[in-house]
């Protein structure tokens, strides 16, 4: 198991956990935890190539949308993959908001 600190941006105030767990040799579960987001809104989360300072525009895994600060998904990655860097996850205001990112967490730091 391996915990990611999700830290804020965009003064969104949004901030949490992620907590990624070997599921199998070519699975990794992604259970985020996050506070200060909206009540009831889907907010798209995913995991880039990159840095938070410079992600790769395109997802290389979508995550389940959070809602109510809570996510859970199962992606079709090792986590020792994950695990070696080169990823963060990132947090988008709202589906119609998705050029505006409220959190993101570097793997492999």
């Amino acid at each position: 198991m391996r915990g990611v600190h999700l830290a804020p941006q965009n003064n969104s105030g949004e901030s949490g956990t992620a907590t990624l767990t070997k599921q199998s040799d070519k699975q990794t579960k992604v259970v985020l935890a996050v506070t200060g987001g909206p009540a009831g809104v889907s907010q798209p989360v995913h995991i880039h190539k990159g840095s938070c300072a410079k992600l790769d525009p395109k997802p290389a895994y979508a995550l389940s949308p959070l809602v109510n600060g809570k996510s859970e998904t199962v992606v079709n990655a090792s986590l020792d993959d994950l695990r070696k860097g080169g990823y963060a996850i990132n947090g988008h205001k709202s589906a119609q908001q998705a050029s505006t990112y409220v959190f993101c967490g570097e793997l492999g730091k």
